[in-house]
């Protein structure tokens, strides 16, 4: 096993046990602090979202890191709303207060977002490249969709 490939297996192994133990130390956390972590993760997906389009789309020839980048979504999105605990609404976070007066309405986006990362990392790990376009395009929708109605705008 090269280096290359013992890194990315340490960043997917990294990004799991952070996601599974943030349900447990979110309760204990400062929520500020847990608001900083959770925009870390929020950058970190951005990050692998970029890194997926640009090889799915060509205009990078890393074709053997896309199945990484497709586990580390899996892996983060797996409990996403885990991050989103009662008492972390602040004024540093770009969440907004519908996150938690429209609980099940957001654990429906969640559910999707697992959901369309799952169907990208499986499409992936099949070599169904005919399909790495369109499980990508529906991941970067449910996204878009959760933002929409649970984020922030984006001041310009």
């Amino acid at each position: 096993m090269n280096l290359l490939s013992r890194r990315r297996q340490m960043l997917i192994a990294v990004a799991s046990l952070l996601i599974g133990n943030s349900l447990v130390a979110h309760a204990e956390s400062n929520p500020e602090e847990v608001v900083k972590y959770r925009q870390a993760v929020m950058k970190s997906l951005a990050a692998h979202m970029a890194a997926s389009a640009a090889i799915v789309q060509g205009k990078v020839s890393y074709k053997d890191q896309l199945a990484d980048h497709a586990k580390a979504l899996e892996a983060m999105n797996r409990d996403i709303a885990s991050l989103f605990p009662k008492g972390t609404e602040s004024a540093n976070s770009k969440a907004l207060s519908e996150v938690w007066s429209n609980d099940p309405e957001f654990q429906k986006h969640a559910k999707d977002v697992q959901q369309k990362s799952s169907a990208l990392a499986k499409t992936v790990a099949a070599g169904d490249t005919q399909n790495y376009g369109a499980r990508l395009k529906d991941l970067q929708e449910s996204c878009k969709s959760c933002h929409k109605d649970f984020r922030k705008k984006e001041e310009k």
